[in-house]
């Protein structure tokens, strides 16, 4: 396949994908709307929780079409781990949406519950299997060079779930993130990746299309990703970047990763964010409860 076709495909899948969420969260988005399904918001307002739920199923259908319909241009292997991904990642996010216990933040909060009680919450649950869930996926798509490769690629892949898991706290925040780190990689690979890198995105296009999809219902406060989104377009966008990325590429993908991971355990990104002018400017745009 020509690079320039690599190139609609890829665009087209993410457009395809977009107008999906936007269709479903119209069309099916009050399914959603079950008390054990809601959550409050940042401002205390009880909305639907689990929106990501069309960014999985829309990722699915995504997958299952592109193989389909081009087998003869797409790795197999790779069509497979993306699923298994999206699929082993949503059903993760989803636990911890609706079952989620309350404890200490982050990793150090849910390890201190577990020591002091005895017990594993959800949040333990989703970190001991996204990292399996990652290692496999790694595996079934051999992209690792070694055992070191595959540990970097799972770290990302790991690491990028639950980058976006971590910015989940503001509407659409998660989303504009994920849609820096898809245009990122897309540029990036156009510009410097030989003749096929490009059609490695097309994974990733589906799942930040629908992602981007359902922003505009997120602006306005009808319903949150969650984790079950949040998680999913993460770890997809975190199996690209390894499918696209060098080895030197991937060592400084997994440091930006490990670092920004590190750094939400000390302090908050809502604050850092909050701090500067031009991140919060950013941050608020197109919401309409939080403009200064």
């Amino acid at each position: 396949m020509e690079e320039e076709n690599q190139v609609i495909l890829t665009i087209g899948t993410f457009l395809v994908a977009l107008v999906g969420a936007l269709f479903a969260w119209g069309r099916l988005g009050s399914l959603l709307s079950r008390p054990q399904w809601q959550k409050e918001n940042y401002r205390g307002r009880v909305i639907v929780g689990v929106s990501g739920v069309f960014v999985v199923l829309i990722e699915v259908l995504v997958i299952g079409n592109l193989y389909w319909g081009f087998s003869g241009a797409l790795y197999g292997a790779h069509a497979l781990a993306a699923l298994i991904l999206v699929l082993a990642f949503g059903l993760l996010g989803w636990v911890d949406d609706t079952r989620a216990e309350k404890t200490g933040g982050g990793l150090q909060g849910h390890l201190e519950t577990a020591i002091s009680d005895g017990t594993f919450s959800t949040g333990i649950l989703k970190l001991v299997g996204g990292v399996l869930v990652s290692f496999g996926a790694v595996i079934i798509a051999d992209v690792g060079d070694g055992l070191v490769g595959l540990a970097r690629s799972a770290a990302i892949v790991a690491l990028g779930a639950n980058l976006l898991n971590l910015l989940d706290r503001a509407p659409a925040r998660s989303s504009k993130v994920a849609l820096l780190w898809f245009l990122t990689l897309l540029v990036l690979t156009a510009v410097l990746g030989d003749s096929y890198s490009v059609v490695h995105l097309i994974w990733a296009s589906g799942v930040v299309g629908a992602s981007v999809g359902l922003v505009p219902s997120e602006l306005m406060e009808r319903h949150m990703q969650g984790d079950t989104g949040a998680n999913a377009t993460g770890a997809v966008l975190g199996f690209s970047t390894v499918l696209v990325g060098s080895s030197v590429a991937e060592w400084i993908a997994l440091g930006v990763l490990a670092v920004l991971n590190l750094a939400s355990e000390r302090t908050s990104f809502s604050q850092v964010i909050a701090e500067n002018a031009t991140l919060d400017r950013l941050d608020r745009l197109g919401a309409q409860h939080r403009k200064k």
